[in-house]
């Protein structure tokens, strides 16, 4: 697969770091996949980048494509994004009511709450969210998501990525992203319009795959699923925590991402194709269960403007 030059950042430097702006940056993996090249390199600070680093177009095309919702459609025998990503929704559901009891007390601060989800993808959490009672909003880049979650959900998601949606300042006491920081080329930027958009002491709740001590890493190394052409930077818990803290966010506590899932899921994201193999032939692979496999945590974080003096 060959994809145009300008899906790329071309003036993104590694002579450039958002976090410590003081970049150092080492080589950590070069990899193919998908018939691309790339490079991940990790600063001294700890924070580890893309090059080249996709942008705006890259995910635009990405995420209203095949080859993340469907790859059994495409000619690829390796998955980019999912098998079947709707036959999951099931396991979402499931995912987002576990979510939301685990975060219960943040939701019980008012009777009705507002309520922004950045890439809310089906639905399923702003659905689980508004049945509570609050007031739900979001916004996808996916054309396909937005018709899912109005069509299951009756949830109104708006078209766009967040950075470039039209959001009053201090608009939401609680704003929320799962699998979403992965996929953000601008960091500063985002990080900054969050801060605006969330009134004083509000709520920012959010996911990342940890690489503190990652034993799947470990193992896997440049196999392992967050080294792939989608995924701009990677996180540990240290560097989570100095990164929220340099915009603003004082860390509440950290929850681990337990997700229900399938066999299917993990053993294609995995890469173990074998296994999968063996899991249908047994005709288990769509076995759901509760899982902390990435492993990500779930980070709650408050809005402080003190941090920022």
């Amino acid at each position: 697969m060959q994809l145009p030059a300008d899906y790329y950042d071309q003036d993104d430097s590694d002579n450039v770091c958002f976090l410590c702006g003081n970049p150092r940056y080492e080589p950590l993996y070069h990899v193919t996949q998908f018939g691309l090249d790339y490079d991940f390199m990790r600063c001294a600070c700890g924070l580890v980048k893309q090059t080249p680093m996709p942008n705006e177009k890259f995910f635009a095309w990405f995420f209203n494509s095949e080859v993340f919702f469907d790859a059994e459609k495409t000619p690829n025998n390796e998955i980019w994004g999912y098998r079947d990503y709707f036959i999951d929704e099931d396991c979402r559901l499931a995912t987002s009511k576990r979510r939301y009891r685990k975060m219960a007390d943040v939701f019980e601060k008012g009777p009705r709450l507002d309520v922004l989800k950045i890439g809310p993808a089906t639905g399923s959490f702003l659905h689980v969210a508004s049945e509570a009672g609050h007031r739900v909003a979001g916004c996808d880049m996916s054309k396909r998501f937005i018709a899912f979650a109005k069509e299951r959900y009756n949830i109104d998601i708006r078209h766009g990525g967040f950075e470039d949606v039209d959001y009053p300042d201090e608009s939401f006491d609680v704003i929320i992203m799962f699998s979403v920081l992965e996929n953000i080329s601008r960091p500063d930027i985002f990080f900054e319009k969050v801060r605006r958009t969330l009134r004083p002491g509000g709520a920012f709740i959010m996911n990342f795959v940890d690489m503190e001590n990652n034993v799947v890493e470990a193992l896997q190394r440049d196999k392992y699923f967050i080294y792939r052409p989608p995924i701009t930077y990677t996180f540990t818990r240290t560097v989570m925590t100095k990164v929220l803290n340099k915009y603003g966010f004082g860390v509440e506590r950290t929850l681990r991402d337990v997700r229900v899932s399938n066999l299917e899921k993990v053993l294609t994201l995995g890469r173990w194709q074998g296994a999968y193999k063996l899991a249908k032939a047994l005709g288990v692979e769509r076995v759901s269960f509760p899982l902390w496999y990435y492993p990500s945590r779930i980070v709650i974080a408050r809005r402080d403007d003190t941090l920022l003096a």
